[in-house]
């Protein structure tokens, strides 16, 4: 019930309640450069109907929500949004030092984003722990296109690259920057053993099929995701199908493929020399164990197996790198994220700026959990952009500029 301000009491409404909105007539002047334009201000960006605060506010929301909701909490079209993040991205960016100065040691990897196989290359800082260089598509002239952007002095300051076994990162490497070190991430080197020895189960999956074992194809069958994890974080029931891995074909092929995941998994961990040792021990054995899957890779680690004892020398990976994946691939994720568009693309200071703000709507916000630390594309933002004080997620904005 709507109540009288003054003594509280029930009366009708005779009228809607509107929004605030402020309207700023500009005045125009009469530039020898330029002809009649408008003004310059101090509050707000040539051509923008809007305040730098109120950018900055739509930017910021736009690291922690997506842009059909942030149109919406402010009262804006949906290409308005875009456009505000691409403008205070810009003008961040502007503020701040070539992002390729000084880069020493570098990681690139491709990942998805969007729905369906959208990829995007990414290249990190290790040393200042932030994204340096993206661009849409993977391989080898995508990656090129990074050092081309690069001078010869800035190329010639990078000592290290992080990567996957990928060729075209090797390629491109060698062309560009032939005397860098070449690291290979951990993950990536377990990874392909994991894979391997999925194969191994397949194939031994499928052969039992075919001869009727049934007992094998359901002891298989429960060992599908417990050989792939760490014995550690097996659950009770994955523990007890696992005690039966000897025993699920005759040759003990799977379990001999797991004992070859599990000392290549442990070996990363150990000192060089004796990392040497055992990675030389577990080529051999791979390559005698008559394993068609784990032979096949012995040769693959055999030819990498410098890049290996480099990342165990270095201690470098990719984890850093796989972290702003996630944050990439997040508002994809959301709910209410359906509405997708090239404004709306990571590079659009799209991780999150450090802010200390109270903004908390579990409906608009999905990751409400997730608290906002740096501009993944400009590392740590300055304080002038995170605004002081959101405007409630309801409220009409207050900040239109009207330009005469």
């Amino acid at each position: 019930m709507t109540r009288a301000a003054a003594c509280g009491a029930g009366v009708a409404r005779i009228s809607a309640a509107g929004g605030v909105k402020l309207v700023a007539a500009m005045p125009r002047v009469d530039c020898p450069k330029c002809g009649v334009v408008v003004a310059r201000v101090p509050w707000a960006e040539p051509g923008s109907r809007f305040t730098k605060d109120f950018e900055a506010e739509c930017a910021w929301l736009m690291t922690v929500a997506n842009q059909r909701t942030v149109s919406g909490s402010l009262h804006v079209s949906w290409r308005t949004a875009g456009a505000v993040a691409h403008r205070v991205a810009e003008r961040v960016k502007a503020s701040m030092p070539s992002p390729f100065d000084g880069l020493h040691a570098i990681g690139v990897d491709e990942t998805s984003h969007r729905k369906g196989h959208t990829y995007l290359t990414v290249v990190v800082d290790h040393e200042r722990h932030r994204v340096t260089w993206d661009h849409d598509g993977y391989g080898r002239d995508v990656f090129g296109l990074f050092f081309q952007a690069l001078t010869p002095e800035q190329r010639a300051s990078i000592r290290l690259v992080t990567g996957d076994g990928a060729r075209w990162i090797d390629s491109c490497v060698d062309r560009w920057c032939p005397n860098v070190e070449r690291v290979l991430d951990g993950f990536h080197i377990v990874s392909w053993m994991s894979d391997a020895l999925d194969k191994v189960r397949k194939r031994l999956w499928n052969q039992a099929r075919r001869d009727g074992d049934e007992k094998s194809v359901k002891r298989m069958r429960g060992v599908k995701y417990a050989v792939l994890k760490n014995p550690g974080d097996l659950t009770d029931r994955q523990s007890e199908a696992f005690g039966n891995l000897q025993d699920t074909d005759p040759k003990g092929q799977l379990y001999r493929a797991w004992q070859l995941k599990e000392l290549l998994r442990t070996l990363l961990k150990h000192p060089l020399e004796q990392a040497r040792a055992e990675l030389n021990h577990w080529v051999f054995r791979a390559s005698h164990s008559r394993i068609p899957e784990i032979v096949e890779l012995a040769k693959k680690i055999r030819r990498r197996r410098p890049d290996i004892l480099r990342t165990i020398q270095l201690g470098y990976s990719n984890a850093r790198l796989e972290a702003f994946n996630n944050r990439i691939k997040a508002p994809s994720a959301w709910p209410t994220a359906s509405t997708t568009s090239a404004t709306s693309s990571p590079s659009s200071c799209s991780a999150a700026a450090d802010s200390t703000s109270d903004y908390h709507n579990p409906r608009s916000n999905p990751r409400k959990q997730q608290k906002p630390r740096f501009c993944w594309i400009c590392g740590p933002l300055p304080s002038a952009f995170v605004p002081s004080r959101l405007t409630p997620i309801m409220a009409t904005p207050i900040t239109s500029i009207e330009n005469a």
